[in-house]
This record gives structure tokens, sequence and C-alpha cells, in this order.
């Protein structure tokens, strides 16, 4: 059943009641059509029996006399016949040639039927001076051929008895539906109770408490929409997280360079050998390109987190495509540290936040070349195994004890004696993204040394 939005209420209270009144009522108007026809025929068959036997009754006093037929009935019998007050009865003897032998002689143009052959006594309706009547029809075989007896009443205590009937059963009708109405609005009331108290529950809540809601004692229809709320509590709840670790780590980091800027900053504002203004001047400007990396290598990882990375727009990406387009990103710098970069690529699609995937391969590409030594040299691969999709990239640096293999993706970690000027965040980021896209990372040593990380990602369904 379908209502229109303009008469549905917006309360579930309200909604409910439409709907059930709605459909009670239909179902009322059909019981109630039900019950009239069934008192209806119970009514017409007592009450066709009792006219039925006046008709036998009437046809006794046919008598045959002197050859003809004629019609004794004794004062008594008619005095019953005119006793009843409430209806009008009327009779009509006629013999087997149609000769009117006793009663109403107009009664046979006055039904709406004539008297067929059939079954005796037969039934019809039909109208008499204006009123409807119900009339039996009756056959009695005499000496002098069949004789027929027809008795025609009115139908006023008939339709009353039908209607009684009916009242009674209509406002028993009316009780039990109305008593179904006010047992359902209860049970709603009584069953939305957990609702209320969720609701009491998140109102005392303070902004910043997002702690799941309990599932105890909610209803099975409800639970769905508190496990969705849930979820998404505790998205925002990790999204909360993360935002509190970028600060944290913001704060942290960007504290030191800042510091040591505005140290340089005075003290190459009071240089006067412009020799050594130079000098400050180089170093201000390699301290604001660290301060810049470390800055995006923080926005970066606040992105890549789950959290976050969720909101991207997951697409087909090739990871083919993705190195082929960030090559030139590293070719110089390798060209300039004397290291050989090789890219080994074949079709690899996968489906992906194309961004985050360029990320993660920057990121490792530059580990790698920022831990090679001159002459060294980083090879870039892609491809399938099997049916999942993967990176990897192997460098002949140093290579990373098995101890500190697990060390090396958590944030700001620099292994002892590390070269180079890292941040400790690429392979962190590294991390998070692989996270976010359910893709796994294996850092083994070549047999030639060094270092190959290989991220495996999920095939395309």
């Amino acid at each position: 059943m379908r209502l229109n939005p303009r008469w549905v209420p917006s309360s579930l209270h309200g909604r409910l009641l439409v709907l059930l009144m709605a459909t009670l009522g239909a179902l009322l108007a059909f019981n109630l059509w039900s019950d009239y026809r069934a008192a209806g025929e119970y009514t017409q068959e007592a009450y066709d029996q009792a006219l039925a036997d006046t008709a036998v009754a009437l046809a006794a006093h046919v008598q045959t006399r002197d050859q003809r037929l004629s019609f004794d009935l004794p004062l008594e019998a008619a005095l019953t016949l005119s006793s009843n007050r409430l209806d009008d009865m009327y009779y009509l003897v006629q013999a087997g040639d149609g000769t009117v032998v006793a009663g109403n002689r107009d009664l046979p143009s006055a039904l709406s039927a004539p008297s067929p052959p059939g079954p005796s006594p037969s039934f019809f309706d039909g109208r008499y001076r204006g009123k409807p009547v119900r009339i039996v029809v009756y056959r009695s075989p005499t000496p002098l051929g069949e004789v027929t007896v027809k008795v025609a009443e009115t139908t006023r205590r008939r339709d009353q008895l039908t209607r009684r009937f009916v009242s009674q059963d209509m406002l028993l009708d009316m009780l039990l539906v109305a008593a179904t109405l006010v047992l359902v609005l209860v049970g709603v009331r009584l069953g939305l109770r957990p609702l209320a108290r969720l609701r009491a529950d998140l109102e005392q809540r303070s902004p910043g408490d997002l702690r799941a809601l309990q599932e105890a004692g909610v209803p099975s229809e409800v639970r769905p929409l508190v496990q969705a709320l849930n979820r998404q509590l505790k998205l925002l709840r990790s999204a909360s997280e993360a935002q509190q670790n970028f600060l944290a780590n913001a704060a942290h980091q960007l504290r030191t360079p800042l510091a040591g800027l505005q140290t340089q900053l005075e003290v190459t504002a009071q240089e006067h050998d412009p020799k050594r203004v130079r000098d400050g001047l180089n170093k201000l400007l390699d301290a604001v390109r660290r301060t810049a990396h470390l800055a995006n290598q923080l926005l970066t990882l606040a992105r890549a987190q789950p959290p976050a990375s969720l909101t991207q727009g997951m697409q087909s990406v090739d990871l083919s495509d993705v190195m082929a387009d960030s090559a030139s990103l590293f070719f110089d710098r390798a060209v300039a540290n004397d290291i050989e970069l090789e890219f080994e690529t074949t079709p690899a699609p996968l489906r992906a936040s194309k961004w985050l995937i360029r990320e993660l391969a920057t990121n490792l590409i530059e580990n790698a070349l920022l831990y090679t030594p001159r002459g060294g040299h980083v090879t870039v691969r892609c491809g399938l195994k099997g049916e999942k999709p993967f990176l990897e990239v192997e460098d002949s640096g140093p290579g990373i004890p098995q101890a500190e293999r697990e060390r090396v993706f958590k944030r700001f970690y620099r292994m002892p004696n590390s070269t180079g000027e890292g941040s400790g965040l690429g392979l962190a980021i590294v991390n998070e993204i692989a996270r976010a896209h359910a893709a796994t990372i294996a850092l083994t040593e070549p047999a030639a040394g060094g270092t190959r990380f290989t991220v495996t990602f999920q095939p395309v369904s």
C-alpha cells in the first residue's frame, strides 16, 4: 500500500496509525459485507420456510365441491394472516386454467416474475403495491387438477433482523479494531524505548565522546541502524585520532626546524661580510627546502591514513601508466648521483586512488635513491603475480637488518648511523597507503645485497 507523502505523518506512531486504519478499515468493510450477506441468507432461509408453511396451510383449505374448486378459509386463519403488525401478507389461489379461486386478483400482475414450472415450493422477489415482497409459489394436486397457491409477504421484518445482526457484528468489529490499534500503539511505544534510551545517551555525551552505542536490548529491526551509527562513530573516532596525531607530529617535527630557521635568520641578519651573508642565505635556503619537504610529507601522511583516504575516489589505475608518468621525476636525480635507474613495467590494472599510488611509488623510489651509494643501481618493477598486481622497488644500498625491518615503517624512525637527510616519514606513508588499499608489503634482501620492497594489491574483481 502506497500513501501520498503529504498525508503521511512524520512520527512513527502516526504512520502506523494511518497504515493500520487504512488496512483495518478495508478489512472491516469486507467483514461487514460478508456478515450482511451471511445474515441475509440466514434470515431469508428462516422466513422462506415460514412463508412456505403458510402456502401449504392455505392449500389445505382448497376443496372440491360439485366439480368445482372452492376455498374455505376459517375466520381464525384469516385473522392469523392479518395479525402481523410489521409485514403485510397477500395470497392468491388459482386453478390450473388460471381461474382465480380466492385472494388478491391483482397479485399475479404485480409479480416480477411469472410462475414457471419447477420445484414446489419456489421463491421469487418482486414488488407489490409499491413495496418489496418475497413470493412463494406452491402447487398442490386436486381431483380437478393442480392448484397454484401464491403467498407474498413484505420484507420489513427480514430487513430489520438482518440490520440488527449486522449492527451487532459491526459494534463488535469496531471494538476489536479499536483494541488492536491501542495494543499496537502501546506495543510500538514500548518497543521504541531502546531508541529513547539511545537518544538520551547521545544527548548526555560531550561533543568529543565518540564511544560506540550499546546494542544490548535493541530490537533486531533497529539493530542495523545502531550498527551503522557505530561504524560512523568508529570512522569519526579514527579521523579525530588521525587529526590529533597529525597535530602532534606537526608540532613536534616542525618546532625544531622553525627554531633553527629563526636562529639562522638572526645570525645572518647581523653579518656584514657579503660572503658570510651569502653562505647564511644558502643554509637558509637548504633549511627551508627541508622544512617544506617535511611539511609536505606530514600532509601526505595525514591524507594517506584510511579515515582520510576513504574520501578519495577510487578508479581504475594501471601501475605501468603511473610509473611512466613518474619516471621523469627521478632520472635527473639518479644521473646526478651516478645511480643506474631502471624501469621494468608490464600492465598491472587495479582499482585504487591514483594520486595515493603515485605517492607510494614516489616515496619508495626516493627512499631507494637516498640510501643507494654512487655507482649503485635501483630497479622499479610492476606487473601481475597470478591475478594480483604488484609494485617492486629494489636497490643496491646497505640493506636493512632483520631486526629493523618492522621498525622502519614507524613514523620518524631512522636506523642508527643512517646517511642522507630523510625525515623518517617516507616508509610510514607507504605503509598507510598500503593499508588504505588492503595491500601487503614484503621487505626482502636480493641475492646481490641491498633492499627489495614488494607491494602486492588485491586482484581486480
